[in-house]
C-alpha cells in the first residue's frame, strides 16, 4: 500500500533533507525509522528538497510498505524512533498513483527576518540590521509575480529542465520587530526562494533598482541575483494537492 506521512522539521542539524551518504539528513533518518518499523527497506519519497539549515512546518512525504500494522498503530511506534527535531503529523493510506512531489500543485514558503538578533533566536531568523523600503519591495514583488522564466533567479542543477515557473504570490506581514515573507508557486528551482529573498532585501536597501526586475527576467544573467539569503530564516510551510 501507498502511504502519505505529514512532517515537521528542525533542520539546523541536517545536512538538508536528501539522504546523502555519510550525512545526517532528515529521509536518511526517517528510512532507518522505516526500516525498523517494517523490517525492510523503505525508500521516502519526498515532495522536494531542503538545504542545510531550512526547515518545514509541514513537509509531505510517500512510500510503500506491506500492511504489516494498523495505521494509526504505524504512527505512534515510528514516532517513538524518531529523533527529537523530527515530528510526525499525520500518517494516511493514500491511492497508488499519490506521489509526493508529482502530484503537488502548489508550495508555500515562509521566510522570517528579524530586526532585533536573539541569540536563542539565530537558528530560526534571519537578523538584518537595518530596516527594508518595503515600497521598493513592492515594486519589485509587482513584476516578479505571475509565469516567468526565473533563470536569473536559480543555482542551476543537472537535469532540472525547464527554468519556468508560475509565481502565485510574495507576500509580507510585519509584526513588531519581526517581517515574515511568504511566497507560493507552482514548483521551484534549486536555491530559487533564498535568491528571491536576498534579491528582496538588496531591492530594499536600494541597492538594485527595482523597475530592473523585469530586464533581470528576461537577461538570464546573475550578475544581480548571484547573493544567496542564509537558510535559517527559510521553513517549508504548506504543500497543496
Amino acid at each position: 500500500m501507498t502511504i502519505r506521512i505529514d512532517f515537521s522539521y528542525d533542520g539546523r542539524n541536517f545536512h538538508g533533507s536528501q539522504r546523502q551518504k555519510h550525512q545526517r539528513t532528515v529521509q536518511g533518518e526517517m528510512e532507518a525509522a522505516l526500516r525498523k518499523l517494517y523490517h525492510e527497506p523503505i525508500t521516502l519519497h519526498l515532495s522536494g528538497r531542503t538545504d542545510s539549515g531550512v526547515h518545514a512546518l509541514r513537509q509531505v512525504a510517500h512510500f510503500k510498505a506491506k500492511p504489516v500494522i494498523p495505521l494509526e498503530s504505524a504512527l505512534f511506534a515510528l514516532s517513538n524512533l524518531m529523533p527529537p527535531d523530527i515530528m510526525l503529523l499525520q500518517l494516511d493510506q493514500v491511492d497508488d498513483d499519490f506521489h509526493a512531489r508529482y502530484s503537488a500543485k502548489q508550495k508555500t514558503y515562509l521566510y522570517v527576518i528579524s530586526y532585533r538578533d536573539d541569540v536563542f533566536q539565530r537558528p530560526y531568523q534571519t537578523y538584518l540590521d537595518r530596516p527594508l523600503n518595503l515600497s521598493q519591495i513592492d515594486r519589485a514583488i509587482d513584476q516578479l509575480v505571475g509565469k516567468h522564466d526565473f533563470y536569473s533567479f536559480s543555482n542551476r542543477r543537472k537535469g532540472e529542465g525547464t527554468t519556468v515557473r508560475t509565481l502565485y504570490e510574495i507576500s509580507y506581514q510585519q509584526t513588531g520587530d519581526q517581517l515574515e515573507f511568504r511566497f507560493r508557486a507552482d514548483g521551484y528551482l534549486y536555491k530559487m526562494v533564498r535568491i528571491l529573498m536576498q534579491f528582496l532585501i538588496e531591492i530594499g536597501w536600494q541597492k538594485i533598482d527595482p523597475d530592473k526586475t523585469s530586464q533581470i527576467l528576461q537577461s538570464h544573467s546573475r550578475e544581480l541575483t548571484r547573493k544567496v539569503a542564509p537558510p535559517q530564516g527559510l521553513y517549508l510551510e504548506e504543500i497543496m494537492y
